[in-house]
């Protein structure tokens, strides 16, 4: 909380932050809580449930998800029965198949080691585990489709899709498994077996309408900015960009477009967010590119997005080469005292996540943004970053 004259409480427009109710997605709670119905009641005879949600970025997946995690946590509790969610970002906390089941399993049994396990032991003991202490799991992975795209190994699927068949002797205390993802084009990369353990009937999630959006907007607004600050007149605006095509419904843009207004209202020392402001920072940020996007991205891109940024802003130019970005990769690393890193590797993950442009070596760029507004969000993160390490 902070003395300020616009905002009562900022952090309620981070994409971190899942209010305690999400309008117009009460119809998808109540979805996914009808698959799971039998599950705290009848958990030894509740078979594995798979279920995919599907949709464009911002537009709730992940809130409606771990929402109902929630609500799920509290039924198996008035059932006197313990259930540990574990969600994966895998856009953030991905790589390979190693990787994620060690999260997994520090998520749903931290007292357990996972050292010298290959990765499908790690499963086998997590499954032990969950069994022998009558407990049980919920297992979410968003971004499953990045994954696939940028890994090329979709067995995660097919072993998360048939943990009943791991111990047939015994119950699968892994209640379900939640695939969340921005399409269904990942399919193309799975064999026949994959997708018949995943299943062709995704719930797929709609986009906002201009009330819809705008019903939302009013509710995070009066948990973030003081009385006053907002007029309807904002909230129209906003929930109009949101649904134009270049923005396709993204709630987390809208919010974005609130709290850099917000900011920009402060530092001119008003009381109260104007059209004129919404309008300004929507034109210098882009749609593609949020705080979300930013606060995801490992350290290693997010300082080659920053050189990247030095190097256009330095050469007035669109486009920048390949060599032009490794020296200021490594003028950042001695700055910031980093090891070395694949600067190839973290451009083409950059444009796997459309942030960037690479027409060739010679041609990288950043289409629609504003450097001068992208530089000191990158350099706030990395002051966040280092004063985590």
């Amino acid at each position: 909380m902070s003395e300020s004259s616009i905002f009562h409480d900022r952090s309620k427009l981070s994409p971190r932050y899942i209010p305690s109710d999400l309008p117009h997605r009460e119809k998808q709670i109540e979805q996914i809580q009808y698959v799971f119905k039998d599950s705290y009641s009848k958990p030894d005879g509740f078979p594995l449930a798979v279920l995919q949600v599907i949709g464009p970025a911002g537009i709730g997946k992940t809130s409606t998800v771990l929402k109902f995690s929630k609500l799920l946590e509290i039924n198996f509790a008035s059932n006197r029965l313990t259930i540990k969610t574990a969600y994966v970002n895998l856009k953030l906390q991905g790589g390979n198949k190693y990787a994620i089941y060690r999260l997994l399993l520090e998520r749903i049994a931290p007292e357990l080691p996972a050292q010298g396990l290959s990765a499908e032991e790690m499963l086998r003991y997590l499954l032990r585990y969950l069994y022998e202490n009558k407990k049980y799991a919920l297992i979410i992975l968003d971004e499953i489709d990045y994954l696939i795209k940028i890994t090329k190994d979709s067995g995660i699927i097919y072993d998360l899709t048939r943990l009943n068949e791991f111990d047939p002797d015994h119950p699968c205390n892994v209640k379900g498994v939640i695939f969340i993802a921005r399409s269904t084009e990942f399919y193309s990369r799975l064999d026949k077996a994959e997708l018949s353990t995943l299943g062709r009937v995704p719930m797929e999630f709609p986009t906002y309408s201009v009330k819809q959006i705008s019903d939302i907007l009013v509710s995070r607004c009066s948990e973030a900015f003081n009385s006053k600050a907002i007029g309807s007149d904002v909230i129209d605006e906003i929930s109009k960009i949101t649904t134009s095509a270049a923005v396709n419904g993204d709630i987390r843009y809208a919010l974005d477009l609130l709290l850099y207004a917000g900011n920009l209202a402060e530092s001119q020392g008003t009381s109260r967010v104007s059209l004129d402001q919404i309008r300004k920072v929507h034109g210098q940020i882009h749609p593609s590119i949020t705080t979300e996007e930013i606060e995801d991205l490992p350290k290693s891109q997010i300082f080659t997005l920053m050189a990247l940024i030095r190097t256009l802003i330095a050469k007035k130019k669109q486009y920048a080469e390949l060599k032009e970005i490794r020296l200021r990769v490594i003028e950042l690393t001695e700055q910031f005292k980093l090891k070395k890193f694949d600067v190839e590797d973290s451009l083409h993950d950059l444009q796997i996540r459309k942030l960037i442009e690479i027409r060739s070596l010679k041609e990288i760029g950043i289409h629609g943004a504003s450097l001068q507004e992208l530089e000191p969000i990158l350099q706030k993160q990395i002051k966040g970053d280092r004063k985590n390490d």
